[in-house]
């Protein structure tokens, strides 16, 4: 029973740092590298319980989320429904559509105001610098704004 759990994990490990690796769009070669540079292999299969944990957490911090994925709206962060992070998110939304772009222009300003690559990351305290930015973006090329409140 204890190999069939120890196997089961590692399968299951593995498979985070697969998915990890699409959902980070990393190519072969960086991915090797990153392998390499973490936990000195160069081949997913090759790597131990600890290589692995060290593997997920460097992935972790490097952006990668793993849970299921949601369909709705193409590149609309799937964190819109939380409290007052979801006026915040809807409001840049709404921003969006009277400007006619698209969510990963939200997404390029999180990476350039926030250092995040994607607005979900954003922190909740950080949010108001990206309806800011889109404001003054709003007022420069003068989007109708006539029914913000």
């Amino acid at each position: 029973m204890r190999k069939q759990t120890i196997k089961n994990q590692r399968n299951i490990d593995l498979a985070k740092i697969h998915i990890a690796k699409k959902q980070l769009g990393m190519d072969d070669v960086v991915y090797r590298d990153m392998l390499m540079n973490v936990a000195g292999v160069s081949s997913a299969a090759d790597l131990t319980v600890k290589g692995r944990r060290k593997v997920l957490a460097h992935l972790g911090q490097s952006g990668f989320k793993y849970g299921r994925s949601r369909r709705g709206y193409p590149g609309r962060p799937k964190n819109m429904s939380r409290g007052n992070r979801a006026a915040q998110l809807k409001k840049i939304e709404a921003l969006l559509t009277v400007g006619g772009k698209p969510w990963n222009y939200a997404h390029a300003l999180a990476k350039r105001i926030c250092k995040t690559d994607r607005i979900e990351w954003v922190p909740d305290n950080l949010l108001y610098k990206i309806i800011t930015a889109l404001r003054y973006q709003a007022k420069r090329e003068g989007w109708d704004l006539s029914g913000e409140i």
